[in-house]
């Protein structure tokens, strides 16, 4: 569950996407014959997920959707205008 808790960008240290891991999280522990205990995973879930507030600051999606598309322009421009600077130059 933490694991989809981090996927689904609820702790709020990445954005929402699948994040392809080599074994889950407690496979370590399992595999050396210490399971953690339900209290442990419980409050592990409940530090690791963030406030509100910081969930929305990290939507790169939320507040600032304008960035990618300034960015794109920015890039698109810049050349724009170099060339046209340098074509129409005497």
């Amino acid at each position: 569950m933490l694991k989809a808790d981090i996927d689904s960008g609820s702790t709020g240290d990445k954005v929402v996407h699948y994040d392809p891991g080599l074994s889950q999280l407690g496979t370590d522990d399992e595999a050396a014959g210490h399971s953690p205990s339900h209290e442990r995973i419980a409050l592990a879930r409940k530090t690791e997920a963030a406030s509100d507030r910081v969930r929305k600051i990290g939507n790169p999606q939320g507040r600032q959707s304008w960035v990618l598309p300034g960015f794109v322009g920015f890039i698109v421009a810049v050349p724009l205008i170099v060339g046209s600077a340098l074509w129409l130059a005497p």
